[in-house]
C-alpha cells in the first residue's frame, strides 16, 4: 500500500520592532479558521524562545491543491495584506512532501 503524500508548508515571520503583539494576534486568529478547512491536517503556530519577534507556522495539507485553496481564502488574503505593516522582512517559506508518515 502506497502511503499518502502530504504537503507541508512552513513559514518564518519576524515582526517589526513594536509589532510582535499585533503579528501574534493576527496569526493566532487564523489558526482555528484554517484548521477547519477541507484538506488541512495540521496548523500550528510557535514563537521563538530567544526572540519574541520571531514566529514559526507549521502547516500540513492533504495536497498542494488543498494548500492553494487556503491561500485564496478571504482571511488569508487579508492577513497577507497586513503583513507589510507588521513584518520586518518577507516571510521565509519552505515546502516539503512527506516521505514517511
Amino acid at each position: 500500500m502506497t502511503p499518502k503524500v502530504q504537503f507541508i508548508v512552513t513559514f518564518g515571520y519576524r515582526a517589526k520592532p513594536g509589532k510582535a503583539a499585533e503579528l501574534e494576534r493576527l496569526l493566532r486568529n487564523r489558526v482555528p479558521i484554517s484548521r477547519t478547512e477541507a484538506g488541512n491536517l495540521d496548523y500550528r503556530l510557535y514563537r521563538s524562545t530567544t526572540d519574541d519577534h520571531v514566529f514559526f507556522l507549521f502547516t500540513r495539507y492533504t495536497s498542494e491543491k488543498s494548500f492553494d485553496v487556503h491561500l485564496y481564502q478571504p482571511y488569508t488574503l487579508s492577513a497577507m495584506a497586513e503583513f507589510e505593516e507588521l513584518l520586518a522582512d518577507p516571510p521565509r517559506v519552505e515546502t516539503y512532501q512527506s516521505i514517511l508518515g
